[in-house]
């Protein structure tokens, strides 16, 4: 991996820790947040304290293991994952703003 992508990893795993700090101090207590993004849409909302440290675990996680699976690429020759982890923690970003703005803008959604 080369400095420079590693430092844009890292920034974008900082902003994914950034956001959940904002919505930790911008949602009301008792607030809900989905959790998945995908094909299936906001149907997963789940209590903010989970969601928001979800986030930055999956985050961590994929960076750990991206970062180490593009080193042993490097070592045994290969050129080694870096967009790989640069998509896959922009792709979390995006999600994570997204079910941030959804939260915020559901204040007329029935908490079960």
């Amino acid at each position: 991996m080369s400095v420079a992508t590693l430092i844009i990893d890292a920034v974008l795993l900082l902003g994914i820790v950034a956001v959940s700090l904002y919505g930790g101090t911008h949602l009301p207590a008792g607030a809900r947040m989905p959790t998945h993004l995908g094909p299936g849409g906001y149907g997963n909302w789940q209590p903010k304290s989970f969601a928001l440290v979800t986030y930055p675990l999956i985050g961590g996680g994929i960076f750990v293991y991206l970062a180490v699976t593009a080193r042993s690429h490097e070592h045994s020759g290969g050129s080694g994952l870096p967009i790989g982890l640069t998509i896959a923690l922009a792709a979390i970003l995006a999600s994570q703003i997204g079910a941030l703005r959804a939260a915020l803008g559901s204040g007329d959604r029935p908490q079960p």
